[in-house]
């Protein structure tokens, strides 16, 4: 079980590097998107960042968003959004995602929101099945697409 806090920022450049690898390890990582990974110190200072530790090594990540954050795509009021989610694909941890969206869903159920939600490219087939899993629902409403050739379907978990 890994140990899941607010990143430092001793932490951002390795949770950037992070985030990057496993998202083009994945093949859903365009090169525009590439920096936006790798800059975990500005998801710190306009989200909430967090990551997941094993043995005091950080293995994963996940930012946290509130509606009106600049990370902010679909979230509206009574909602948390949660984006770039990143396990270290080298790290051998099992688990370690789901730990960071339950991580997600019990601070959301502390701020007393009513509904999560994120948005997933459809080529992301291992995390789509993990939020299915999870509980969480399409919401083709709030599919999109941020550029030609990426689709972002809509997911949301009611609490």
């Amino acid at each position: 079980m890994a140990t899941i806090r607010a990143a430092l920022p001793v932490e951002y450049e390795t949770i950037g590097e992070i985030s990057a690898k496993a998202y083009a390890d994945a093949g859903n990582a365009p090169d525009y998107y590439l920096p936006v990974l790798r800059d975990a110190a500005d998801r710190a200072a306009n989200a909430e960042l967090l990551v997941a530790l094993d043995e005091g090594r950080p293995v994963g990540t996940v930012t946290v968003i509130r509606p009106g954050d600049s990370y902010s795509e679909i979230a509206l009021p009574g909602e948390m959004e949660f984006r770039m989610l990143a396990v270290d694909p080298s790290s051998g941890c099992r688990g370690v995602g789901r730990e960071l969206v339950e991580a997600v869903l019990d601070r959301a159920r502390a701020e007393g929101v009513g509904r999560v939600v994120l948005c997933v490219s459809e080529t992301a087939h291992r995390p789509r099945r993990l939020y299915e899993r999870m509980g969480f629902q399409r919401m083709p409403e709030r599919d999109w697409s941020p550029t030609e050739g990426v689709r972002l379907l809509g997911h949301s978990l009611d609490l």
